[in-house]
C-alpha cells in the first residue's frame, strides 16, 4: 500500500447535521475519568446518518436491507474518481456526461463541496444527480456512488409537509437504494486527492442491527 487518504470527518459535538426532527445533533459525556475512575469513557449520542456515513436500502425502502447486512464486496473494493467539481451550485449530473466515462461498480464524485463543512451552505444549492444519471448508473452495475454533499436529490425539494414520503421526496436517493445501490455521503478531504486512477475504497459502517445507515470510516488507497 503506497498511498492512503482518509476520506472521514470527525464525530464532534457542534459538527454539521441536517436540520429536521428526524435527525439529532451530537452529544458527547464524559463518564469515566483518570482522575477518579482510573480510566476515560464517554457516552456518545447520534443519529445514524451523522457525519461521513454510508446509506442503507432501508434508509428510504421499506423492508430494504438494513445496513449491517450490506455485503462487505459492495463497500469495499476498485474505485472511479470523477471530478466534477465544476458544476458548482445546483449544477447537475447528467446521462450524458456519465455515458463519456468508463466507469468501476463503485464510484466516487467529487464536487468540491467539502470547503463548506460546518457552514450554513453546505445543505444549499450543492449539486445533484438528474434521474436519467441515477438510472443509468443502476443500469450499467454501479454498486456504491460516494459523494463529498448532503445528499445525491436536489436540495431545493422542501423536505416537508405533503412532499415527506411522496413521489417528489428524495427521488435519487429510491433509485439507488431501491435497486441496491449504496450511497456514501459527506466524504472529506477529496481536495487532497489529484491523481484519480489506480485507487480503491474501504467504508465500513459500523454493525448496527436493523439500522438505515450509520457513521463510517471511508478511505481511499493503493
Amino acid at each position: 500500500m503506497d498511498s492512503i487518504i482518509d476520506l472521514t470527518y470527525n464525530i464532534e459535538e457542534g459538527m454539521a447535521t441536517f436540520s429536521a426532527h428526524w435527525h439529532i445533533p451530537v452529544e458527547i459525556t464524559q463518564l469515566g475519568r483518570h482522575s477518579f475512575e482510573g480510566r476515560e469513557t464517554r457516552k456518545i449520542t447520534f443519529g445514524t446518518h451523522t457525519g461521513t456515513q454510508v446509506d442503507a436500502p432501508l434508509h428510504f425502502i421499506k423492508g430494504g436491507t438494513s445496513i449491517e447486512n450490506i455485503p462487505l464486496n459492495k463497500l469495499m473494493g476498485p474505485v472511479s474518481i470523477i471530478d466534477f467539481s465544476h458544476l458548482g451550485s445546483n449544477g447537475i449530473v447528467t446521462r450524458e456526461m456519465l455515458e463519456s466515462i468508463t466507469l468501476k461498480q463503485k464510484i466516487i464524485f467529487k464536487f468540491g463541496w467539502g470547503k463548506y463543512w460546518n457552514t450554513k451552505k453546505l445543505y444549499q444549492d450543492y449539486p445533484f444527480f438528474s434521474k436519467e444519471a441515477a438510472e443509468y448508473l443502476v443500469s450499467i452495475g454501479v454498486e456504491m456512488v460516494a459523494i463529498d454533499t448532503p445528499s445525491p436529490d436536489d436540495s431545493r425539494i422542501r423536505l416537508q409537509g405533503e412532499i415527506l414520503g411522496s413521489s417528489q421526496d428524495s427521488p435519487i436517493h429510491k433509485i439507488f437504494l431501491g435497486n441496491g445501490v449504496i450511497i456514501v455521503e459527506y466524504l472529506a478531504n477529496l481536495n487532497d486527492v489529484n491523481d484519480y486512477s489506480g485507487w480503491n475504497i474501504i467504508a465500513f459502517p459500523l454493525r448496527i442491527k436493523g439500522a438505515d445507515g450509520s457513521p463510517a470510516r471511508i478511505c481511499i488507497y493503493k
